[in-house]
């Protein structure tokens, strides 16, 4: 890929937006990448991670605080969808 800051210059005003789309591109792209090598590891691993999220939201305060979490954060993880890390 294109360095982001060579095709509009670091001070650029679209260089942020550029950046972040390139890197979403570079996300997308390693998530397809994953499933066409093997299918069947990538959807036991959403299926996994989905099942985390699902017992980290129902996870009691003071278990948070165990794992160094708050309520937040657990609440902004577990909302997450599973194919984003």
């Amino acid at each position: 890929m294109a360095n982001t800051q060579q095709m509009y210059g670091a001070g650029s005003p679209f260089a942020p937006l550029a950046y972040l789309l390139v890197e979403a591109t570079d996300a997308a792209l390693e998530g397809l990448r994953s499933i066409a090598v093997n299918p069947i590891a990538t959807l036991a691993q959403l299926q996994a991670r989905a099942e985390q999220r699902r017992r980290l939201a129902e996870m009691e305060d003071h278990l948070l605080a165990d794992i160094g979490l708050n309520r937040a954060e657990a609440d902004r993880e577990a909302k997450k969808p599973v194919w984003v890390a």
